[in-house]
């Protein structure tokens, strides 16, 4: 059963409230929309952000059922087109309504979440946050869209000149600012004890990052939300506060997903991205177990896929000679995402296990749809390329 709760508050400032959510504890379905265009307009975005998402809950209802009943990497990804689509549908709606009403600048943030089978599914836009509270400690699961983010990001600007810039809450994402919107969605597996908070920058400009997850940890969802509101209200509350607490149920298969996450965390691919370009790079990462004696790659065969091992053993074998032996958190094929060249060794598994698998496919798709985040991969996979053949190329000399 999920546990959750959630409030909306003026705060001490601003005349009226634009903020709007909504929390459906059944469905396992929460959203946070932080309207924008002064008085009426960013009430009407959010309101109709949150009424959109209200009325996919039937379509968005049947894709978490298909992953509840077969939660596989297909499936999973299923569910966070159905997301984007959601935004997009959001993203038209209030646009049209802003042309209709005259209400030019009309706009809205959203973060939402889906719960499914142990998994968070997110989708959000703007400058609204989700975070992760793990074993105590905090993650933020969300990328600002916002003009010091990117500043930040680039290197021109540093995260304490962000926090006190005129510009801060200058938003480079809408819902409603064109009738597309390009919006960011993930999933999680949420493990024993993780609490998941959705907020408005209500809450995540005037309170430090320390107190929200000091707070976040407290004993039950409901203390929790009420003390992160109170705090919001001691910092001065300068602008409208919502917040949601959730914690679903875990994912079943609680070791496995841990084991998945240390491998994405240290794998030479990502190991440089932050926690939430991690969650987003995982979407082109499918998950799948493998049998004892299952062939993984046979030698001469054409193949387009990286492979990275989770859990157990690969023995690599090359002109029927075992040459390796690769257990946890190693990986082969990588040349695969770039060329398409016939496999030098055959891979079999050694017992019972799982892997990732990127096939080039979905690699390519990430560049073209996330340019940004595709080329800090690329620029990775380029640099351990470059490194191997120094390697082979100081063997040779030597």
């Amino acid at each position: 059963m999920i546990r959750f709760h959630a409030i909306t508050d003026r705060g001490h400032v601003r005349p009226h409230n634009e903020d709007a959510m909504f929390a459906d504890g059944q469905n396992g379905v929460f959203v946070v929309a932080d309207g924008v265009g002064g008085r009426a307009a960013g009430e009407i975005a959010s309101a109709l952000t949150i009424q959109v998402f209200e009325e996919a809950i039937p379509g968005l209802k049947i894709k978490l059922d298909a992953y509840a009943t077969q939660p596989i990497w297909e499936v999973r990804n299923q569910v966070l087109v159905h997301l984007e689509q959601i935004c997009q549908n959001a993203s038209k709606t209030v646009y049209d309504a802003s042309a209709r009403l005259d209400k030019k600048g009309m706009t809205t943030t959203v973060v939402m979440m889906a719960v499914s089978s142990g998994t968070a599914f997110l989708a959000h836009v703007g400058d609204s946050r989700a975070y992760l509270i793990r074993d105590g400690l905090i993650q933020q699961l969300t990328e600002d869209h916002s003009m010091v983010n990117e500043l930040v990001r680039s290197g021109q600007m540093s995260y304490e000149d962000a926090s006190k810039s005129q510009y801060r809450n200058v938003i480079t994402r809408a819902i409603g600012l064109y009738p597309t919107v390009q919006a960011d969605v993930m999933s999680i597996d949420i493990l024993p004890g993780d609490r998941v908070v959705l907020c408005s920058d209500g809450l995540s400009d005037p309170v430090e990052l320390a107190k929200i997850e000091a707070i976040g940890c407290r004993d039950d969802v409901n203390t929790a939300t009420e003390a992160l509101v109170n705090a919001a209200l001691l910092a001065g509350a300068p602008d409208n506060i919502t917040v949601a607490v959730v914690e679903p149920d875990a994912t079943p298969q609680a070791e496995a997903a841990r084991a998945r996450a240390e491998v994405m965390e240290n794998l030479f691919l990502f190991a440089t991205l932050p926690f939430n370009a991690r969650l987003r790079v995982a979407r082109i990462c499918e998950a799948r177990s493998v049998r004892p004696g299952e062939v993984l790659a046979t030698e001469g065969d054409a193949d387009s896929a990286m492979y990275i091992i989770v859990q157990g053993q690969v023995e690599v074998i090359q002109h029927n000679n075992t040459i390796a032996t690769l257990d946890s958190g190693h990986h082969f094929g990588e040349m695969s995402l770039i060329d398409e060249r016939p496999r030098s060794a055959t891979v079999i598994s050694k017992g019972p296990g799982s892997v990732m698998v990127i096939r080039r496919t979905a690699f390519l798709s990430l560049c073209q749809r996330e340019p940004g985040l595709g080329n800090k991969v690329l620029m990775a996979l380029a640099t351990s390329l470059v490194q191997r053949l120094r390697c082979a190329n100081s063997a040779l000399q030597s």
